[in-house]
């Protein structure tokens, strides 16, 4: 029995989706995948030194004090409680129409919104980061130390949690180059296939 991988937008969508309308041999890829993969972890020191630049990167990509920006948009949630509040008494009181008021409530309902949503923002690039830090030692602890013999005799299951852990993406280009990109890989890495028909 032979499996093959095919462009998942072509498959899911229709034809037009994708141009990519040929079928590549899973065994082949996967052996060529394997090799790119297995090879990263040939030199557990460079490996170790790839993790922690990735990491470094990541973690300067945060603009800002995320410590600081959060607790900002926290204030500016209280506030928001705060206006909406006095806004409301002031309807109560007959100061303000209800027409105002409304206006007044959907702009701060804007504000509040927007403000969840930075704060979601930033809990989920704080808990990216926690992920990298987690896989990086888990990547070190469990895969680094393998000999090249252990490495090759991982599952099926094993391999796919450690594609995973590396965030791994597999592209085939129209022009049949493979493009490994993932946790440990800066640009994507193009290889020239061979055998996937």
């Amino acid at each position: 029995m032979y499996f093959y991988y095919r462009c998942h937008s072509r498959n899911n969508e229709r034809a037009s989706a994708c141009p990519q309308a040929k079928c590549y041999r899973a065994e082949a890829l996967e052996a060529q995948v394997w090799e790119v993969v297995s090879g990263i972890f040939g030199d557990p020191e460079r490996l170790r030194a790839d993790l922690e630049r990735m990491i470094e990167l990541e973690s300067e990509g945060l603009r800002g004090d995320p410590d600081r920006e959060a607790k900002s948009w926290l204030e500016k949630l209280a506030e928001t409680d705060r206006k909406r509040s006095g806004f409301q008494d002031m309807a109560a009181e007959g100061l303000i129409t209800f027409d105002e008021l409304r206006a007044k409530l959907a702009d701060l309902d804007e504000t509040r919104t927007t403000a969840r949503h930075e704060l979601e923002v930033l809990e989920r690039r704080h808990e990216h980061l926690e992920s990298l830090e987690r896989d990086k030692e888990t990547l070190l602890e469990n895969y680094a130390a393998l000999a090249p013999e252990a490495l090759n005799s991982l599952t099926p299951e094993e391999r796919h949690q450690l594609y995973k852990m590396l965030k791994l993406r597999v592209d085939i280009s129209l022009d049949r180059s493979l493009e490994v990109g993932g946790m440990l890989v800066d640009h994507l890495t193009v290889y020239q296939m061979e055998g996937l028909s």
